[in-house]
């Protein structure tokens, strides 16, 4: 069956009959994320769906938009319940997202024919125009717009304006002032490269918080209005931001771009931006809708400039969009997030955006953090790609052709032992890790860390299933015993869906990572208690057209959920449904230097390195060119000791890891396997557990896993068959 076009997914899925529209959706209408109605939502709604072309569609969007009406004050409510009733933290001014919301009544009352409506879209604008630059282009407003909430200057917020102004433009002088007034406060955001994302309140450029792309492709769409208008200079500095952006913001192991970049025009992770004054996630992100505009402002660049390198990244931007199209059940994914490297270089593959701020549209909290799964569609993002790209039927992608099979390699599967012996004497604080470990106790599992109530970044110890399977991992490993593994599989058991799959915690929602984890530590301690059938079913259901295994039925494949997926189905008793095209898909993610990239194409990492290898392994195959693989593995390994995760990359705890599984997994070695112990060793930290770096304060059960594992396979003392399926 086909899947529908995205505009045909919009109007079955995303809208209801009344022409409203939740904030986030999971796969389908049949999942409600976020049931909350957004102003900014309801606005492009009408500006992407509405037209003369559909006068009742469009009069249904209107009233939906009037809906959040302020009869009290001017302008719109900006956050309504799931009832229709405006939530108190909507009851706020955001410039930007009223000018929307006035642009949108005035497209729907142009195609309607109702002056009445466009008279006071207008009305709505004048107010707006005049009250922006007179209260010093401020973020956010009180409700009757007399006291400035946030005195920071937004470059996307005044990019919006522009658009607004200039696209229900009347004539007069007033908007014309505007205008003008507008065109002269973006170029106060202007740096050396590209453009800020924020002033401070007194006008200053705002370098903690740095470069935004969704601002950027934002401020080159204002850019390219006011050239239109003659303004001068205006398509030189939408080029020389997009070209900032080209330059600074691609992702460097796949496809896509990065959400930001930090004031030295590097994407990495800041902890201090996020909490300091704008709260946010510190991590990047590569976010589908930021595409969407960065594909539309590029596109209009190119054809004003004849740029043909912005016609590329228009393509290349546009292209994201395809690939995060589900190509099974239609609609657009929000993004793709990253686990990282080292403090400044994103590199594993992550499906959610984590330490999200609170009350984020289809944010979940654990414990005192926060994440949105990347596997969601949001409203806004099927909205901005519709109106980026079209309606267009998603192309459904085929595996790749598969021109020499690996040879079989059968595996031992005993798990009679998981260590022969225990780690030497002396080499690390065991007792005081087992302390650490045993401490992460929380009800009926274990969190990521010991803390109750911690502050910074790290998190608490609230119950989690990944977090499940890395402490049972090192109590098995250690060969120490599981407490109450009933009650512990109860808890993981209690975190199953009605799809079949697996959630962080019980009521989020399934992914093939945390079903990975669920499976396995029922495999281990045994537990049957839980609907298997379903299990499976969820998991093939991950199975991409490509060939490999997305984090989500739909979702797009690289080889890090593909080995979790299928270690999982294997932990089942089964195998993947289309073996040959996983298999196809994973050597054609091989690199002429013998490693392995997360996505064909993608450069060599130790991360998917371990991933393809291991898998293969499991699947009783042999990697091709099996002794190229190691040596090139080896080749990464620093004096210090530990592993770069790619050629040129710096030293990484994750990647480490990686390295030394793949070629334990393989029958390997580092070359430097005394030298790989000390500097393991030497990354626990005073109360127990381990850090990625030397005396930092210790990070959560997944770093205490890497350590524990790592060293057992370093001393040759882990049952080969475990390094292969405990992940």
């Amino acid at each position: 069956m086909s899947p529908p076009s995205l505009r045909a997914f919009i109007l079955d899925h995303v809208l209801d009959g009344h022409g409203r529209i939740p904030a986030v959706l999971g796969r389908d209408a049949s999942d409600v994320v976020t049931a909350d109605r957004t102003l900014r939502d309801a606005a492009l709604a009408a500006l992407t769906l509405g037209g003369p072309h559909d006068r009742p569609l469009t009069a249904r969007l209107l009233d939906a938009l009037q809906e959040f009406r302020d009869s009290d004050a001017d302008g719109w409510h900006e956050l309504l319940d799931v009832t229709g009733v405006p939530h108190v933290p909507g009851q706020v001014r955001t410039p930007a997202d009223q000018a929307l919301a006035a642009w949108a009544c005035h497209h729907a009352g142009t195609a309607l024919g109702r002056a009445d409506v466009v008279a006071d879209a207008q009305a709505q604008l004048r107010r707006l125009t005049a009250l922006v630059p007179a209260k010093g282009w401020p973020a956010r407003l009180d409700r009757m717009s007399t006291t400035v909430l946030d005195g920071a200057s937004s470059l996307a917020q005044t990019a919006v304006l522009v658009l607004a102004a200039q696209a229900t433009d009347d004539g007069s002088a007033d908007r014309s002032a505007f205008l003008d007034a507008a065109a002269e406060h973006l170029e106060r955001f202007l740096s050396e490269d590209g453009a800020w994302a924020y002033l401070t309140p007194r006008g200053e450029p705002d370098t903690l918080h740095g470069y935004r792309l969704r601002a950027g492709a934002l401020a080159a769409l204002a850019w390219a209005a006011l050239d239109e208008r003659g303004v001068e200079s205006a398509s030189a500095y939408a080029t020389k931001v997009l070209h900032h952006i080209r330059t600074v913001h691609p992702h460097a192991g796949a496809r896509g771009f990065w959400d930001r970049a930090d004031a030295g025009s590097q994407v990495r992770v800041d902890p201090l931006s996020a909490c300091h004054g704008r709260p946010g996630s510190p991590f990047p992100a590569k976010l589908v809708a930021d595409h969407a505009l960065l594909a539309v402002a590029a596109g209009k660049l190119a054809d004003l400039t004849d740029d043909v390198a912005l016609k590329e990244l228009s393509e290349a931007a546009g292209a994201e969009l395809d690939r995060y199209t589900d190509p099974q059940a239609g609609g657009v994914f929000q993004g793709q997030g990253s686990w990282f490297s080292t403090p400044v270089d994103p590199t594993v593959p992550l499906a959610r955006h984590v330490m999200v701020p609170p009350r984020t549209a289809g944010a979940f909290a654990v414990g005192n953090t926060s994440y949105v799964p990347f596997h969601e569609k949001h409203a806004e993002t099927q909205l901005l790609a519709l109106w980026a790209v079209g309606d267009r039927t998603p192309a459904v992608p085929s595996a790749p052709a598969l021109a020499e099979p690996p040879a079989p390699h059968p595996i031992e599967t005993d798990l009679s032992r998981v260590s022969t012996a225990r780690l030497s004497e002396g080499l690390i604080d065991l007792p005081g890790y087992l302390r650490w470990l045993r401490s992460t106790a929380s009800g009926l599992g274990y969190g990521l860390t010991p803390y109750r109530s911690p502050l910074g970044l790290r998190s608490d110890r609230t119950a989690q299933t990944f977090s499940v399977l890395h402490v049972v991992s090192d109590l098995m490993a250690l060969d120490e015993p599981v407490p109450d593994p009933e009650g512990l599989l109860a808890g993981v058991f209690a975190t199953q869906n009605p799809d079949g799959g697996f959630g962080e915690q019980p009521g989020l929602l399934s992914e093939a990572f945390t079903t990975y984890c669920a499976v396995l530590t029922a495999k281990v301690l045994g537990g049957e208690g839980y609907d298997r059938e379903r299990c499976v079913e969820f998991l093939q259901a991950c199975q991409h057209p490509e060939g490999g295994f997305g984090n989500a039925p739909g979702y797009p494949c690289d080889s890090w959920h593909s080995n979790l997926a299928v270690l999982a189905l294997h932990a089942l008793g089964e195998r993947p449904a289309r073996e040959n095209d996983l298999v196809a898909y994973f050597v054609s993610c091989r690199n002429d230097d013998g490693g392995y990239g997360n996505q064909p194409g993608s450069p060599s990492d130790t991360f998917a390195t371990f991933r393809v290898v291991d898998t293969l392994i499991a699947l009783g195959l042999r990697p091709p060119r099996m002794e190229q693989t190691i040596e090139w593995l080896r080749g990464l390994q620093t004096e210090s000791g530990g592993f770069r995760y790619r050629a040129g990359a710096p030293e990484s705890f994750v990647g480490s890891y990686h390295a030394i599984a793949a070629l334990y997994v393989m029958g390997a070695q580092p070359a430097d396997v005394p030298a790989c112990l000390a500097w393991i060793a030497a990354r626990q930290s005073s109360d127990g557990g381990f850090s990625r770096l030397p005396g930092g304060p210790s990070e959560t059960t997944d770093e205490g896993f890497i350590a524990i594992q790592a060293l057992h396979m370093l001393e040759q003392k882990l049952n080969p068959y475990w390094a292969v399926i405990m992940t």
